[in-house]
């Protein structure tokens, strides 16, 4: 296989025992690609990882292999970057699958078109009830990407390709720690020159146990997330549309808390949601919160 077709895939993975059949299937996706040859850098990501499964990886030789001590996404990605030494390079989270011919099809694209960065192809959303496309109508993303945005989140994780030499280690500087495919789409969306292709690539698994999109921490980080997006060089209505949100990750934080029985910071965030643009739509809430202190 010629170098110019050899593609880096970064997968960032706690190594978690539960998961490590996830694992296993999703490096058995990139090493069927045919066409190109694909390199899977394995960064294993904090100090829950399983010993067997940790050891296995070691002594998987289509791998390699970096550990990282303190679980972090972004800089588990930013490490995966800085090991590529290939023209391409992309991303699939452990539990998620490439279908046949997914990097031959991307690196095809910008072999054709020189002039751009990044290729961003549709995929599969999986879930109990079967498989729904990721993206409606590509065009409509392709003619404005950054607001296509505000409507729905065009980037699955492992859907996207980039040139290594146009794209550094910088494309994950700043990413915040959750809501990182909507920070990584805002980031190649306003900094580079991305080609669309409405062909899937890969399969988004919603339904894996132990997923960090349905953990506390999650809805914790979420205000702390969307001030880092809005960090970015938007547009003033794209702008204005997530600092709205904020309102949205405040509310989400403080009925957290009422779940939980801390009143005190139920009611801390309840006040910051009110303070957010938009924040008047829960207003009603506050009945909630009276209620459950009358009742202490």
């Amino acid at each position: 296989m010629a170098e110019a077709r050899t593609v880096s895939v970064i997968v960032p993975t706690r190594a978690l025992r539960q998961r490590g059949a996830l694992l296993r299937r999703a490096l058995d996706s990139v090493s069927a690609q045919e066409a190109v040859c694909a390199v899977p850098l394995v960064v294993i990501n904090g100090p829950d990882r399983d010993p067997e499964l940790t050891r296995e990886l070691h002594a998987d030789r289509r791998l390699r292999v970096a550990t990282l001590e303190q679980a972090d996404l972004p800089t588990a990605l930013r490490a995966g970057r800085e090991m590529v030494q290939t023209n391409w390079f992309t991303e699939l989270d452990d539990d998620d699958v490439l279908l046949p011919g997914a990097l031959a099809v991307r690196v095809q694209a910008l072999e054709e078109r020189p002039e751009f960065d990044a290729v961003v192809t549709n995929g599969f959303r999986r879930d109990a009830a079967g498989d729904a496309l990721s993206i409606d109508d590509v065009r409509i993303v392709e003619q404005d990407p950054v607001r296509a945005l505000l409507r729905h989140n065009w980037l699955l994780p492992g859907a996207w390709l980039c040139r290594t030499d146009t794209v550094g280690p910088g494309l994950f500087e700043g990413m915040p720690r959750f809501r990182e495919c909507t920070y990584l789409a805002l980031r190649l969306a306003t900094s580079y020159r991305i080609k669309f292709l409405d062909c899937p690539t890969v399969v988004w698994h919603a339904d894996t146990p132990l997923s960090e999109s349905k953990s506390r921490g999650y809805v914790i980080c979420g205000v702390a997330a969307l001030r880092r997006i809005l960090e970015l060089d938007l547009p003033s209505d794209v702008r204005a549309q997530f600092r709205t949100s904020i309102s949205n990750a405040c509310n989400a934080i403080a009925d957290l808390h009422l779940k939980e029985g801390n009143l005190k910071k139920a009611w801390d965030w309840h006040l910051q949601s009110l303070r957010e643009p938009g924040g008047w739509r829960y207003l009603p809430y506050t009945r909630l919160l009276v209620y459950a202190l009358r009742k202490s």
